[in-house]
């Protein structure tokens, strides 16, 4: 696996891991493409996101975001009313139980 261009703890990075998983899986990235956009989303965002907030969203809302953001470069305002038109306004079940036996190791 290709290493994030920045440091945090172990848990955030096993979180990340997931979102990379995530990104992989719903939205067919290939695991290079998805540690890009997850680096430089994380980077873009220092100032707004610290690493408890991304433990507060959770693997999947994270993926979502980072794939709107990063990956389709929509308008940001419109990025609820995308999330909602396209089924992402909540986890998948099989998503939550990957989060699960993977992060609670």
């Amino acid at each position: 696996m290709e290493s994030f261009s920045f440091q945090t703890d172990d848990e955030t990075i096993r979180l990340f891991q997931i979102v990379v998983w995530c990104l992989k899986k719903y939205f067919n990235l290939t695991e290079e493409s998805a540690i890009g956009a997850i680096n430089s989303y994380y980077e873009k965002n220092l100032t707004i996101h610290d690493d408890d907030w991304y433990h507060h969203e959770m693997a999947f809302p994270v993926a979502v975001r980072i794939y709107y953001f990063e990956i389709l470069k929509e308008n940001p305002d419109q990025f609820l009313e995308w999330r909602k038109e396209s089924c992402y306004k909540y986890t998948p079940r099989e998503a939550i139980n990957y989060f699960k036996e993977h992060y609670f190791d």
